[in-house]
């Protein structure tokens, strides 16, 4: 009985049908093999990689979503001088691996915040902790003593940013608090 309800959730419609969609655009052509041979694939990858819900409470806020471009578009400006001044000195960087905190509890907003890190040139995060409420995160240049404070900071800083842009009116309450778990 359980082995059908868990099979139930993971055959989410919606994703289904993104799955034959990509399936569709890859073959270039809608045809019936095309359609039932996508479907079928689509079912084995949902039973075979169950993904846990996500609940979606996004709140597009037009001016903040671009409040948040401009800001990421800064950042990825300057963090890109900072890897090639990196780059050019001589001698092996130091970097180093930093456990960040966050206040969001939400999976997407952990991953949208996973994402624009990763996104900036000298971070990567390497794992995301939904259980901890922790990025797991490699930096490039670690020279500083304040390196991890920094970190910490700007990961702060853009967390509050996404969860300003799209964040549900909890998560916004929550990360003015500033409680991180």
């Amino acid at each position: 009985m359980k082995s059908v309800l868990r099979l139930r959730r993971s055959l989410n419609p919606t994703a289904l049908l993104w799955l034959l969609g990509v399936w569709l655009l890859l073959w270039g052509s809608i045809s019936p093999l095309a359609i039932v041979s996508g479907l079928l694939i689509g079912v084995v990858l949902l039973v075979a990689t169950p993904q846990p819900p996500v609940e979606i409470g996004l709140r597009l806020r037009p001016l903040r979503v671009l409040g948040l471009l401009a800001y990421i578009t800064v950042d990825l400006v300057v963090a890109s001088f900072r890897v090639t001044a990196q780059i050019l000195r001589p001698g092996p960087p130091a970097s180093a691996i930093f456990e960040v905190p966050l206040r969001v509890r939400g999976g997407l907003m952990m991953t949208m915040v996973a994402v624009a890190v990763s996104a900036v040139p000298g971070s990567t995060v390497l794992d995301v902790r939904p259980e901890r409420g922790f990025l797991e995160i490699h930096v490039l240049d670690a020279s500083s003593p304040k390196a991890e404070q920094n970190l910490h900071r700007e990961v702060r800083d853009l967390e509050r940013r996404i969860v300003a842009a799209f964040g549900s009116r909890a998560e916004r309450a929550r990360v003015r608090e500033g409680n991180a778990r």
